[in-house]
């Protein structure tokens, strides 16, 4: 999960400069973490009933296409979630790339002599330790303050001194304009 650690570094090294809301962020960030959930929950279901045995290459002939498509949507879900962080984290974060998932997906290759309930175990291990640091990575979002709205007496001053010279400049012009009249009605 490099990319979020990197789009949280960079949002806790703005901190209330970069005007983030830690709540929204750590909202985002326990999506994701549900969406990890719910995969473990597919993971654990295959284990609870493994099946037929599949092939020796791929985890998605022991598992099912079904659980792998389940899978796949979930990680669809999250990366939605993932480049929302990665936006909060502002200009600093447009370096990301967003190719890693946190969802454990079905579509490796087994390694030599592997089953599908072995290697679905180690996804499963690997799925909990991801749900587990986003969770962490939530908390340390959440210790960033929210930044204190300006005052509105600052902000209105200015717009109002503003305003008042272009009146003064107008009054100008209208003298001016009236010599010219008058200097034109003189030469006739």
């Amino acid at each position: 999960m490099q990319i979020l650690d990197l789009a949280v570094e960079t949002t806790r090294k703005q901190g209330a400069k970069g005007r983030v809301n830690g709540a929204q962020l750590a909202a985002k960030l326990e999506a994701i973490a549900a969406c990890g959930d719910q995969a473990a929950r597919i993971w654990q279901g295959y284990l609870d009933k493994p099946g037929e045995p599949g092939d020796k290459y791929t985890i998605v002939s022991w598992v099912g296409a079904e659980r792998a498509k389940q899978l796949y949507e979930l990680s669809l879900q999250a990366h939605v979630l993932v480049k929302d962080v990665c936006a909060a984290a502002g200009n600093q974060a447009r370096f990301l790339v967003l190719d890693e998932s946190p969802i454990a997906l079905a579509y490796r290759g087994l390694k030599e002599g592997e089953t599908g309930p072995q290697a679905a175990q180690a996804l499963l291990t690997e799925q909990q330790a991801t749900n587990k640091h986003l969770r962490a990575l939530a908390d340390k979002v959440r210790a960033i303050k929210p930044v204190a709205a300006k005052p509105v007496a600052k902000a209105t001053k200015k717009p109002a001194a503003k305003k008042a010279a272009p009146k003064k400049k107008a009054a100008a012009k209208k003298p001016a304009a009236k010599k010219k009249a008058k200097k034109a009605a003189k030469k006739k």
